[in-house]
């Protein structure tokens, strides 16, 4: 019994992070997607999902589908990537649109096992008193070799 119970304690501090983080359990593989996903995502929302593969690997990111509110700088919805304690890169827009900052099909790749995504948004998504509707993003992510 007592087995179990020191599992129960160890489990939750091994997957969880401070903050408003997601961690994702160790996979060779999966994806990511903004809340709501495919439907429109929320306002004023902010949350950090940890992508973590098997230590050896390396994770590799990729956008299927990307629609944020467009700004400049990307101020007011965006994803941020950070990997090796780096910014890979603040992203907004919607792919194939030259509005914003999309992230294109381009891959990400960090050189440790962890990826973190920021998935951030405002209080509104206006645009001319028009309110607009976006449906946020899809990414898949795997694990590769060193």
């Amino acid at each position: 019994m007592a087995r179990v119970w020191l599992l129960y304690l160890l489990v939750p501090a091994l997957f969880c992070r401070a903050g408003g983080s997601i961690p994702i359990p160790q996979k060779l593989f999966g994806e990511v997607t903004s809340p709501l996903f495919p439907k429109p995502y929320p306002n004023s929302f902010e949350t950090t999902t940890v992508i973590t593969v098997p230590t050896g690997y390396r994770v590799k990111l990729i956008f299927q589908h990307f629609d944020l509110e467009p700004s400049e700088g990307c101020f007011y919805d965006y994803v941020k990537i950070s990997a090796d304690k780096k910014n890979l890169g603040r992203f907004c827009g919607q792919l194939g649109s030259p509005l914003g900052n999309p992230p294109g099909k381009k891959e990400f790749m960090s050189q440790g096992n962890k990826m973190l995504l920021t998935f951030h948004t405002d209080f509104s998504n206006e645009e001319n008193g028009t309110i607009m509707f976006y449906k946020g993003f899809l990414a898949y992510y795997q694990a590769v070799g060193e």
